[in-house]
């Protein structure tokens, strides 16, 4: 099985990982790489090109763990861990009432959701992402809102005590306040039905959408599960899209459904700015026909 296809939720993230200087492939000697290597099983999780300090899964989680026991938050958490232990995402949901946010135009109510993120390959920084959790049906929902970094970067003299300062969580906290904004602009785009399909397969033919993904949203935006998803408009649209992925998808393919997520929401959100973009985006291409010609 491959790295990549490996996948685990709550557990597999207490290892440690070590940096193993690569020698030169033709002279030998020092060749400026290093490969991130699972102490346990030997799994190469990532490489740089100089050395830096890493840091630990278990010792972000703990940091995290303490940062918000330290300041009374009552949290749910949830760790996904993918690609073998390369990367790593505690997702923090927020209790009470100071936590929780009402979609503008909407009135839906959301709550907070910080996850602090983690990887041996290069790919996440530690850091704080900002994202949602809709409490009609515990969809969650990512933000346009960038990541909020614990450190400001790898390196050698990284002392685990700096991760998740105060600042980080409160600047973190700050952001979420208005990160809802962008699905009251959502909520105030309007859709026919049709149109909502339309752009079902526009992404489709984006490749953001695959196109079982596409068959099952739709059949969500159809018939809405939720009374409150009756309304015609990107919100709602949204809303199909962050269902199906959450509930059928993101605890076996974790990274695919984040990625199309992410890549809905932020054409979602430039569609709902620009009226030209609304209409490119609800006007999908003309599929060509194909002639088969016979001969005898």
């Amino acid at each position: 099985m491959s790295i990549a296809a490996k996948q685990s939720i709550n557990s597999d993230y207490d290892f440690t990982v070590n940096q193993v200087e690569v020698p030169h492939p033709v002279r030998g000697g020092k060749s400026g790489y290093f490969m991130n290597v699972r102490a346990d099983n030997d799994e190469i999780l990532g490489w740089t090109s100089e050395r830096y300090g890493l840091v630990n899964h278990r010792d972000v989680l703990g940091r995290a763990d303490e940062a918000f026991e330290a300041r009374g938050i009552d949290v749910t958490r949830k760790v996904v861990i993918t690609e073998g232990g390369a990367k790593m995402r505690a997702q923090y949901d927020l209790s009470g009432d100071m936590f929780k946010a009402e979609v503008p135009a909407v009135g839906d109510i959301c709550a907070y959701r910080l996850t602090a993120q983690n990887s041996f390959d290069r790919s996440l920084r530690v850091s704080f992402a900002l994202g949602l959790v809709r409490l009609i049906c515990t969809n969650g929902m990512t933000t346009t809102e960038k990541e909020v970094d614990m450190v400001k970067k790898h390196s050698k003299q990284l002392n685990i005590a700096d991760l998740i300062t105060d600042s980080a969580l409160d600047a973190a906290l700050a952001k979420l306040k208005d990160s809802v904004t962008v699905y009251g602009r959502l909520a105030q785009t309007e859709l026919t039905e049709q149109q909502g399909l339309n752009i079902l397969k526009t992404l489709t033919q984006g490749k953001i959408l695959s196109e079982k993904l596409r068959e099952e949203i739709a059949k969500i935006w159809v018939n809405p599960t939720h009374d409150e998803d009756a309304a015609r408009n990107l919100y709602n649209l949204n809303n199909a899209v962050t269902q199906h992925v959450t509930h059928e998808v993101a605890d076996t393919r974790f990274e695919y459904a984040n990625r199309v997520t992410t890549n809905v929401l932020k054409r979602f959100d430039l569609a709902s700015r620009n009226p030209k973009r609304l209409e490119k985006l609800w006007t999908p291409a003309k599929e060509k026909n194909v002639v088969v010609t016979v001969t005898e």
